[in-house]
């Protein structure tokens, strides 16, 4: 018989008034990878916190490891031993990987630290899942690929026999994803059961033995992997194999972006090609380059060497109009809370409208004509009544407004559901189609290899491969959607 080791029966959860998990149920098993696909990320945080707190419940029961640990008769007293790992890490920057595992963990009540004793105890653990990792090496000299690790080992250390995994392929590479997962396996048959939340349809069919679909606080379905493309819905497939049915843009014969072997801090010798129009994904195998990448084009950080073409002419970094930036998770990142829809909308435009700050007419003649296309309704909000979806529209119509000749995106699906996802496309396609060229950011590939025309790979901050659209087919390695690219 099947060792149970988390149950919740018919459980509600309100906070604040606002009601978080309805009638929700779920079982895992010992040893078993059960994926959670977000349809809407509402409650998902508040699942997390449930099972580790044991918060009060409005209705229902949560079991663990054969216990019933938390009703809505008896609040549980305790927390829950079960591991979180996010796409943020908790590790402690300025502690050692051997101090993070042992010293940080509940329960350890050594007075005195002797690092290389638990360094000792650590580094076997770690050459035994094949990773090279030092346990005296300090976290902040860690990837990200290496910051997870590190986290698996200290709650499997900690002896947590659940462990929650968010959205962990917004920050590793497809590559690095594989290893996770072999992983993630390799403790499953030790009987370490894992929940593994994300937004992506192709990697939870990856991994897990069976996948729970998630919609504002309930489980729709829970379904294997014989089910296949019945985990998005067909709405959002069509929506992917349309956009990889388009034929790719043609490339004129001007660039609006040209890096020849640029180098500066992280950036060891990138080398790209963007014309406009054109959507060009720039895949940052170990998630070192981007930041100082933005730096120097922005003129932040002074380039080592290398050349930058911007329109086909030499550029000297510096601020600039004719280049964007979309940050990751721009509603939040590039959004002013205290300022209104309009003056958000207005914030990079005034170099085309000089009188926009100044004159009342200008300023209502451009909110009649963007009210056509965001609503008229979002104009008199501020962003703190505003939805998610209008904070994007806001973000990117200031772009589009802005009218650049490069968009910089980093991570543009990072954190969003199905339908904000499938928005953000559109958005991004509008960028291309008014001339802009788009250079995506990426650590795992997910949505942004349906929208590019071009993949160039960088690995230990230097570019490594470059694939042509057409090229995509040949690609080496796991990427998502790549199975439409390959089917006959």
């Amino acid at each position: 018989m099947r060792e149970e080791v988390l149950r919740l029966s018919e459980v509600t959860y309100v906070e604040q008034g606002v009601v978080q998990l309805e009638d929700f149920c779920l079982s895992v098993f010992a040893g078993e990878i059960v994926g959670v696909l977000h349809r809407s990320g509402h409650g998902i945080s508040a699942l997390i916190d449930l099972l580790r707190l044991n918060l009060p419940l409005r209705a229902g029961s949560v079991y663990y490891r054969g216990e019933r640990v938390n009703s809505w008769r008896a609040p549980g007293r305790h927390d829950n031993r079960v591991g979180v790992i996010k796409s943020q890490s908790s590790l402690v920057e300025d502690l050692t990987v051997a101090d993070n595992i042992f010293v940080l963990r509940p329960g350890f009540r050594s007075w005195l630290v002797r690092p290389r004793v638990l360094a000792g105890q650590v580094q076997p653990v770690l050459d035994s899942l094949g990773v090279d990792i030092r346990a005296d090496a300090l976290v902040s000299t860690l990837s990200p690929f290496e910051r997870v690790v590190v986290e698996l080992v200290k709650a499997v250390v900690a002896g947590c026999r659940l462990i929650i995994l968010r959205e962990i392929g917004t920050i590793i590479s497809d590559v690095e994803l594989e290893r996770l997962h072999a992983l993630l396996r390799r403790y499953a048959q030790q009987g370490i059961s894992f929940l593994y939340i994300s937004y992506h349809y192709e990697e939870l069919m990856q991994l897990c033995d069976r996948t729970a679909v998630y919609s504002n606080g309930r489980i729709i379905t829970v379904l294997t992997l014989k089910d296949g493309d019945a985990l998005y819905g067909g709405d959002y497939l069509e929506r992917v194999r349309e956009q990889l049915r388009q034929s790719p843009a043609s490339r004129p014969a001007s660039s609006a972006l040209e890096l020849r072997d640029l180098r500066g801090g992280a950036v060891r010798g990138v080398s790209l090609t963007a014309a406009p129009g054109e959507c060009v994904v720039l895949q940052d195998l170990q998630n070192l380059v981007f930041g100082d990448l933005i730096s120097i084009l922005l003129g932040e950080r002074r380039a080592e060497s290398g050349e930058i073409l911007l329109g086909g002419k030499p550029f000297s970094p510096h601020p600039t109009r004719e280049i964007a930036i979309i940050r990751e998770l721009p509603d939040v990142s590039m959004i002013f809370p205290e300022m209104s829809c309009l003056d958000n909308l207005c914030m990079t435009v005034d170099h085309r409208l000089p009188e926009i700050w100044r004159s009342r007419r200008a300023r209502e003649g451009l909110r009649r004509e963007w009210a056509q296309r965001m609503g008229e309704d979002v104009f008199t909000l501020y962003p703190d009544r505003m939805t998610r979806r209008q904070r994007y529209d806001v973000v990117y119509q200031r772009i589009l407004l802005q009218r650049p000749r490069v968009v910089l995106c980093v991570q543009p699906f990072r954190g969003a559901d199905l339908d904000t996802r499938m928005h953000i496309w559109e958005l991004l396609e509008e960028l291309l189609h008014s001339g802009a060229a788009v250079v995506i950011l990426a650590v795992n590939l997910a949505d942004a290899f349906t929208l590019a025309d071009r993949l160039v790979r960088v690995r230990r901050g230097a570019s490594c491969e470059v694939y042509e659209r057409s090229e995509f087919d040949r690609l080496p390695f796991s990427a998502p959607w790549l199975n439409l690219y390959r089917t006959p």
